[in-house]
């Protein structure tokens, strides 16, 4: 997922009895490294108890990130250090927590109480784990995880005496507490008992997560059953709801995913945005009156067309389109011949009507100038020797 660059390590102290204000500053690190990381894909920081990497080695994960992104059963997750080594561990859905398997990587990553890791959600059930020691030569040196990231040092953070108080008083009940303004697309928790997972409910955006399975389109029965996954991904926290509903309404008159075929790989905000200019261009088709203009339409067409390159079922758009078209402009171009035709005809019309006009003269003037001349010539005709 990262690129490798400067990666700076840290031996563990061997006093596990960090002061508060050490394990408060940790976290604080890791809160920022979380922040820095791609809001794509989600992820949560634990503060390690001494239970979690001394005593049982069972760690407890928020239940919250557990509901929206992690099986309903028992599976075999993978944990990815710094070193790109994979640890597996066995996630336990009833108890949302990893047993067997912790342990190994608690000890091989000589994890002290009050290390703060950020698990970030990379694939189907694996995780890419940043460590942030408690203790070190600096505060600004993490195992490897700002050096993966090339994030800027970070300088001495200090903690007021009420955080280091709540800090401590976490680690001696064993409770979870929640830290204030979670990033979005991101669940951040500082301990939890290894034991009770039934945890407070916390502002958390779902974001993007992972899709186990998709339904069928013939099975969705109505927009509550409606996600949008592209390429393994339910992407619905890119796109608001009122476009939600009207992409329904349109994958609904096709009985079919409109992006179902999208291109694999494809970056999620660009396949968002394809969703979102679909919405938006059959919305203007719908609104569109007589008066619209032929660039309009071939500008919607030409989107379109890209669109449906990408995989995109969106070819009764463009349909749609051609038709309007047809009537509209093919319809004026036949109307306007029609309209020549007569401007035409009108003229051989007005040319005729001088004509006869003429032919009338003439035969007013036969009338008046043969009617007097035909008896005499007759009867010259008639007496006229044999």
């Amino acid at each position: 997922m990262a690129i490798k660059q400067r990666v700076f390590k840290i031996s563990p102290s061997q006093d596990e009895s960090c002061d508060p204000r050490s394990k408060s500053a940790a976290f604080d690190r890791a809160s920022e490294l979380q922040a820095s990381l791609p809001s794509q894909l989600p992820s949560f920081i634990k503060s390690m108890l001494p239970s979690q990497v001394t005593r049982c080695f069972w760690l407890g994960l928020p239940k919250r990130f557990c509901d929206l992104h992690m099986p309903k059963h028992d599976e075999t997750i993978v944990l990815v250090d710094e070193d790109d080594q994979e640890f597996n561990t066995k996630y336990l859905a009833h108890k949302t927590g990893l047993s067997g398997g912790w342990g190994g990587f608690a000890n091989a990553h000589k994890l002290l109480p009050g290390d703060a890791l950020v698990f970030q959600l990379i694939d189907h059930w694996k995780f890419r784990v940043y460590i942030v020691r408690v203790c070190g030569s600096s505060l600004n040196e993490t195992d490897g995880a700002l050096g993966l990231l090339n994030l800027v040092s970070y300088g001495h953070q200090n903690k007021n005496v009420e955080d280091s108080k709540n800090l401590q008083k976490a680690e001696d009940m064993d409770i979870d507490l929640r830290k204030q303004n979670v990033e979005e697309n991101s669940l951040v928790v500082f301990d939890q008992s290894e034991y009770n997972n039934d945890y407070a409910d916390s502002p958390v955006s779902e974001g993007l997560r992972f899709s186990q399975s998709v339904l069928q389109f013939k099975e969705i029965k109505n927009i509550d059953d409606f996600s949008i996954v592209v390429d393994g991904l339910i992407i619905d926290s890119e796109i608001p709801k009122h476009f939600q509903i009207k992409y329904y309404d349109l994958c609904h008159s096709q009985k079919t995913y409109l992006h179902e075929n999208l291109l694999k790989g494809l970056n999620v905000k660009l396949a968002a945005g394809v969703i979102l200019e679909t919405v938006t261009i059959a919305d203007a088709i719908r609104a569109c009156k007589v008066g619209i203009t032929r660039d309009d339409f071939d500008i919607w067409d030409r989107t379109l067309k890209a669109f449906e390159e990408m995989g995109m079922k969106v070819g009764f758009l463009r349909g749609r389109i051609s038709k309007l078209v047809g009537l509209l402009f093919d319809s004026n171009k036949l109307l306007e011949a029609k309209k020549n035709e007569r401007r035409v005809m009108n003229k051989k019309l007005c040319d005729i009507r001088d004509v006869i006009k003429n032919l009338d003269v003439e035969i007013e003037t036969l009338k008046l100038t043969g009617g007097k001349n035909l008896e005499s010539v007759f009867c010259k005709e008639a007496n006229a020797p044999w």
